[in-house]
């Protein structure tokens, strides 16, 4: 039997998705018939990994009260905490993406999203869902490398569409990010990924432990 705790908290997960989701619904039909008036921008294709907590959410809520898949949903929400913060604090402080100059909604969008995916992690990490400790933080990684690879797989297929740039590792351009395009330029663009996808790794690793540190002095 299901603990009422845990229906709570599985309920609270699967509406972050689902929110998530109608949100995202919102933004791709304004940035597709308003901001572009009828011309799909490719950029704006829904896997960044700001992203991935909305996939996941629903993800978990797809696999929520199977016991076979325990191990499964708490990985699923130890990636969302840990990646999830980094994301959002990282896109909070380096804002210009999430500006649309003459569409405060759309702006509007973008900074709530990222406060969303604050709100998720600390929620997660309050409530003791995700795995503590370096194996903990390690049973994320193939987690990590597979959406990574979808994404750079996205931008492959799509790119003939435009600048498509899933988990910002397009491998037709230097990076957009600040820093990196600048270790692109000495290393190329491949060895700059790599760079790029281990200092993901390192931040999230880090938010991983500051996390689990609050969560026990709770």
């Amino acid at each position: 039997m299901v603990s009422k705790s845990k229906k709570d908290t599985d309920s609270v997960i699967i509406t972050f998705g689902i929110v998530l989701l109608l949100m995202e619904i919102w933004k791709q039909l304004m940035i597709w018939k308003v901001e572009f008036g009828g011309r799909y921008e490719i950029w704006y294709f829904p896997f960044q990994l700001c992203s991935m907590p909305m996939y996941l959410c629903l993800m978990y809520a797809a696999l929520a009260g199977l016991k076979s898949t325990e191990r499964i949903r708490a990985v699923i929400l130890t990636f969302i905490r840990d990646y999830g913060f980094l994301g959002g604090i990282m896109a909070l402080i380096v804002h210009d993406g999430l500006i649309h100059p003459g569409y405060a909604a759309l702006t509007a969008h973008g900074f709530i999203w990222h406060v969303l995916m604050l709100v998720l992690s600390l929620y997660i990490t309050f409530n003791g869902l995700a795995l503590p400790g370096i194996s903990g933080f390690v049973s994320t990684l193939p987690l990590f490398l597979i959406l990574s690879s979808m994404a750079e797989i996205i931008n492959v297929i799509f790119h003939e569409l435009g600048d498509c740039d899933m988990f910002y590792i397009s491998p037709y351009h230097n990076s957009s990010q600040i820093v990196f395009r600048d270790i692109d330029a000495i290393t190329g663009r491949p060895l700059g990924i790599i760079i790029y996808l281990i200092s993901m790794c390192i931040g999230a690793l880090a938010i991983h432990f500051i996390l689990d540190t609050i969560y026990k002095k709770i």
